[in-house]
């Protein structure tokens, strides 16, 4: 996946309402963000996490990391 339409799909499917999201961005994973990441990743990548496992996310690198950053052009 192309790294500008990862960060506008994150970005809506997180609600994070940042036109300027970028990958050095912080995330505040709110309960609700992390069931919307939970199913992010595994609708767009197959991936399979459950939401205690998302405690230390809190950028955009981290999930980019979670993911391998080889899926993300």
């Amino acid at each position: 996946m192309k790294k500008e339409d990862f960060l506008t799909q994150l970005n809506d499917d997180l609600d994070l309402d940042n036109p300027n999201l970028s990958v050095n961005s912080s995330i505040n994973l709110t309960s609700l963000r992390t069931l919307s990441l939970v199913a992010f990743l595994d609708e767009k990548f197959k991936i399979r996490v459950k939401a205690a496992e998302l405690k230390g996310i809190d950028s955009v690198d981290k999930i980019i990391r979670l993911i391998g950053e080889d899926k993300i052009e």
